[in-house]
């Protein structure tokens, strides 16, 4: 019985000092300042050598804000704030090969610089460099079949996009 007491016990400690050792999992904080309902989202600059890439991640960006909803997305002209971009790079790495040693598979990674503008104020509210996808999609070669090629690396950028519109928007809003 006692036994039984000092399980009850410990476990009670040892459960207070967990929960009071300050680790917890919560952003810094939105940067957006009170009174801003909407944001402008202009195409991002492409600073690389592969086309309408900005155009996918311009769009992924969008579409998140716009589902995560607590900001409208507007024109410049209308917008509290400006979230503007920069594709810095984009790589498709090659990842494995045939016994006649083609590309077989490539990964595909972005680097993105982005900062967050309050135009009432004029003021940078955030900017960050190297925002790099976590997510890194694969696309395999498809030998003889251009058009599955192309299909194939055209849903590996969008992936990358979202990953890269995920992060932009939980770092605007949440501060993570």
């Amino acid at each position: 019985m006692r036994s039984g007491c000092l399980k009850t016990v410990a476990v009670a400690v040892l459960l207070t000092l967990l929960s009071s050792c300050g680790y917890h999992l919560t952003g810094r904080g939105g940067v957006i300042p009170e009174g801003a309902t909407n944001i402008a989202v202009p195409v991002f600059f492409n600073a690389t050598n592969e086309p309408y890439v900005d155009v996918d991640v311009t769009q992924a960006v969008v579409e998140e804000f716009l589902t995560d909803g607590r900001l409208q997305v507007v024109d410049l002209e209308h917008a509290d704030l400006v979230l503007r971009g920069r594709i810095a790079k984009y790589e498709a790495i090659p990842v494995s090969y045939n016994q006649a040693l083609y590309v077989q598979q490539y990964q595909v990674r972005m680097v993105v610089d982005a900062s967050l503008q309050d135009l009432r104020t004029k003021k940078i509210l955030w900017q960050e460099k190297g925002i790099e996808s976590i997510y890194l999609s694969q696309y395999s070669v498809a030998i003889g079949n251009i058009e599955a090629t192309r299909v194939a690396k055209e849903a590996a950028i969008k992936k990358t996009s979202q990953d890269i519109a995920w992060t932009l928007r939980s770092r605007v809003l949440e501060g993570f």
